[in-house]
């Protein structure tokens, strides 16, 4: 439903849940520069705000609110990156009548977003530096994992575009140049330019809702988004390696599909990665680690919305070679054809069984309408989605399958 243009508010109604939750959602385009800006703001939305303008008095006002709990998400979909403010609260059935408890939610939820922690045009800078701190700190122990690190390296490597290049919440040198007053003004561009998405996930009163969403002063704005991206193949494998001090080595492999969300071969698509390495009945997990002992871990991830499939294996160095021949085997081994119907029953069994468990989490169902608002006629209803599923056939996965080829690959090298 448009309340005005660029802003629109969906109801997801359903009884699964003690709670209602309201979830906040900024989006705008995917770029390198704004990246950590927005971040920062997402930190400091659910830090503190004027009227409650501590931590400590933030958090006794949530608390106030018969336990509402407040969080920041960050998320990137194409060449698009948003930002969420999600409030969860009891429904009315569990509270004393007539509490208004869901114009004091909706309140609260206004005062951080119109009435943040700032002053003179920028974040109170005491509390700012706190959460750039935070936000660094953060940055800094992930690059510390080794999975983590690789992954990101491997995408550097395999990314034209610049702002794929980087993680969601940033990077350390990019959070470390931003001031208060920089991710302040990000947060306002936010707020006027950003598309916004207002999901009501619950038991509402869609009157109710809009009449409270009227008096937050949202304005039409023109968003031009893109929620998938493509690059072109390249016939040049790109490799990189580093050193690191480690025990274990990391093996990062990209490979690039044509097969976007909604296409035909979508359905194979999944079908095909949930055998190839998702799980752990998957060929990377029986073949490469069980079978043959080449790695510790290893699985495969694909992202549907940039065209890219990850494989990671943590590896003894030594055995990198071998490593990554067992991986090209298999994967000409699906191409082929050279899978049991077993492995695609089973594999078809594990998906449906994963997809149905997903229904129980409330971000799963934002996700779905989200997709549902975004791609219109592409997007298919829980049953529709497994039932296309369910269609898919041994011919399927090995078309799907014939679209993957290898463009970069990262080494993590572990050294004493």
């Amino acid at each position: 439903m448009k309340i005005a243009d660029g802003v629109h508010v969906h109801f997801i109604p359903t009884q699964k849940y003690k709670t209602n939750r309201i979830v906040f959602r900024m989006t705008a385009s995917l770029n390198k520069q704004t990246i950590a800006k927005r971040a920062l703001a997402s930190q400091m939305l659910a830090t503190a705000n004027q009227p409650y303008p501590t931590v400590q008095a933030f958090k006794e006002r949530l608390a106030s609110l018969y336990g509402t709990q407040l969080s920041t998400r960050v998320s990137t979909k194409g060449l698009t990156h948003s930002v969420d403010i999600e409030l969860t609260y009891l429904k009315e059935a569990f509270i004393p009548s007539d509490n208004g408890l869901f114009w004091e939610v909706l309140g609260f939820l206004k005062d951080c977003l119109y009435k943040p922690l700032s002053r003179v045009a920028q974040y109170q800078n005491k509390v700012f530096d706190i959460e750039k701190r935070n936000l660094m700190t953060y940055l800094d122990v992930d690059n510390e994992n080794n999975y983590y690190y690789s992954e990101v390296k491997g995408r550097e490597l395999y990314f034209v575009n610049e702002g794929l290049k980087v993680p969601k919440y940033g990077q350390s040198k990019l959070v470390d140049v931003e001031t208060s007053y920089t991710a302040f003004q990000e947060f306002q561009n936010m707020l006027t330019k950003d598309r916004i998405d207002i999901f009501m996930v619950g038991d509402f009163d869609e009157y109710q809702v809009l009449q409270g969403l009227h008096r937050f002063p949202l304005e039409g704005r023109q968003v031009d988004l893109q929620f998938s991206y493509s690059q072109p193949f390249s016939n040049v494998v790109k490799e990189k390696i580093e050193p690191r001090q480690s025990s274990q080595s990391i093996l990062q492999l990209e490979y690039q599909f044509t097969c976007q969300y909604g296409d035909k071969d979508y359905f194979a698509l999944i079908v095909f990665n949930a055998m190839f390495g998702e799980f752990a009945h998957s060929v990377l997990f029986t073949e490469i680690r069980e079978k043959e002992g080449l790695a510790y871990s290893i699985s495969s991830q694909l992202n549907v919305f940039t065209g890219l499939l990850e494989v990671y294996a943590g590896i003894e160095k030594d055995n990198r070679n071998q490593a990554i021949r067992g991986i090209s085997r298999e994967l000409n081994n699906i191409k082929l054809g050279r899978f049991s119907s077993s492995l695609l029953n089973q594999t078809k069994k594990i998906i449906r069984m994963n997809a149905l468990l997903s229904e129980d989490n409330a971000l799963t169902l934002v996700e779905q309408c989200f997709n549902k608002v975004i791609f219109e006629d592409k997007s298919l209803s829980s049953e529709q989605w497994l039932d296309n599923m369910e269609k898919v056939t041994k011919k399927d996965v090995c078309r799907v399958a014939r679209q993957v080829k290898l463009q970069s690959l990262f080494f993590l090298e572990g050294v004493s």
